[in-house]
């Protein structure tokens, strides 16, 4: 009687883990296979790069950032 239970939730370990191991496989498969897909259609249809614009002037700073300078600048000097 006990053998026999046992023998069944072997089975039923063993099978429950093949499903597990056989859907992750699956998901692997498919996942490389979405990679390349995304990579042709990246190459068909590729996404615009805004372009940057330098500006010559520095960014002026506001007054909390000022204050927030001078006070790491402060923090920093040991004052």
């Amino acid at each position: 009687m006990m053998s026999k239970i046992l023998e069944e939730g072997l089975v039923i370990m063993c099978t429950g883990m093949g499903v597990v191991f056989s859907f992750l496989i699956i998901l692997i498969f498919s996942m490389l296979i979405m990679a390349n897909i995304m990579k042709f259609l990246n190459k068909l249809f590729p996404e615009a790069v805004p372009e940057q614009s330098k500006s010559s002037k520095p960014k002026r700073l506001g007054k909390d950032e000022e204050e927030i300078a001078i006070a790491i600048a402060l923090a920093t000097r040991g004052i």
